[in-house]
């Protein structure tokens, strides 16, 4: 039912690719692992964090089909740095409650603790039956979860779905996903509840017509840059099929204009640092039929040198994706790649970034 074995090279036939970074560095696939396939389930949306213990964890959909039915949050864990994964079962489940638990969030609070924002969807009922998103905190490395409650309760779709949570200054920063307009939300308590800081994409935003009624732009989220500055991404589907940007210099209080990436034709982006100088940025691209990543040197001003990470050879559900640091020169991507026609698997794809004089 599952593979979760060690590393293997490019496979053959596979292209090895290879991109020089505008700061010198040479990024390159190095290795690929299976994490976790299934031809029976659909297996999407990957999550990845690394344990206060130093354990990763990864979670996903594990759902009858991309929509849901049957869906449960499914968590492994990897005590090698990413190399072989553990099944830990579902870390969120409310079949019993006739409703699907899709996307888990992870976060890791300073202290140690872990948060878990976990996506609710009525069975197959599309985004229209995406409700509030449940907060799940863990004390003991993500062996347990408790639950806490609705992120925000005030309104059944102010949050349908959270990515990125991170920890700076003390507080911890999360891009929702809303009916009422994708927004910043912040906790001051590790996690235990959180606030709507601001609005980043506004419903009323001629753009985005469609987000009040759950359409898109979809799956907003954040990154600390660089430069100090916080971005924020998104991303519209076809027939406008690009990303937009928006930046602020106080966390968030207030943000400068939205700005539309035709450059940047990235369907479900996640944002990321890959060092302390360079940002990456994964997802679809649908030209292509891959999961691809694109990296910026300049705080996510331009971004360049596309990278094919994984062309999976059947159709289904794809390049969804979460990166973490493996140790210097060393980052891990983990994105939904079918091994079988018309559902999804998940797996790992290790790249190296070093000075392109290294052998």
């Amino acid at each position: 039912m599952t593979a979760a074995g060690a590393g293997e090279a490019a496979r053959p036939g596979e292209e090895v690719n290879v991109v020089l970074l505008p700061n010198g560095l040479r990024v390159r696939v190095i290795e690929r692992v299976d994490v976790h396939v299934d031809p029976g389930r659909d297996l999407h949306g990957p999550c990845v964090v690394r344990a206060a213990n130093g354990d990763l964890l990864l979670c996903h959909q594990d759902a009858n089909h991309h929509l849901g039915g049957d869906g449960f949050t499914h968590q492994w864990r990897s005590r090698d740095n990413g190399f072989t994964w553990r099944d830990e079962g579902p870390a969120a489940d409310w079949r019993a409650r006739s409703i699907d638990a899709l996307f888990g969030e992870y976060g890791l609070v300073p202290g140690g603790r872990l948060v878990m924002i976990v996506q609710r969807r009525h069975v197959q009922a599309g985004n229209t039956g995406i409700v509030a998103s449940w907060l799940q905190v863990s004390d003991d490395h993500g062996h347990s979860w408790r639950e806490i409650g609705p992120v925000d309760g005030s309104d059944e779709y102010a949050v349908m779905s959270a990515r990125n949570i991170l920890a700076h200054d003390g507080l911890m920063l999360t891009g929702i996903w809303s009916r009422l307009g994708s927004a910043l939300y912040v906790s001051r308590d590790r996690g235990l509840s959180w606030h709507k800081r601001s609005v980043i994409f506004p419903a009323d935003y001629p753009d985005f017509a469609t987000l009040r009624d759950a359409g898109p732009p979809f799956y907003p989220h954040v990154v600390l840059c660089p430069d100090g500055s916080l971005l924020a991404m998104t991303y519209y589907t076809p027939p406008v099929g690009c990303c937009y940007t928006r930046r602020s210099t106080d966390l968030g209080e207030t943000w400068g204009p939205i700005a539309k990436e035709p450059a940047l034709p990235l369907w479900a982006p996640r944002m990321k640092r890959s060092n302390d100088e360079t940002l990456i940025v994964t997802g679809r691209d649908i030209a292509e039929k891959a999961t691809v990543a694109w990296f910026s040197t300049d705080s996510g001003r331009t971004w360049d040198n596309k990278l094919v990470l994984d062309k999976p050879r059947y159709l289904g559900s794809y390049a969804y994706t979460d990166s973490i640091g493996a140790g210097i020169g060393r980052f891990w991507v983990f994105t939904s790649s079918p091994q079988s026609e018309g559902k999804g698997d998940i797996i790992g794809v290790l790249l190296e970034l070093a000075p392109p004089d290294t052998q």
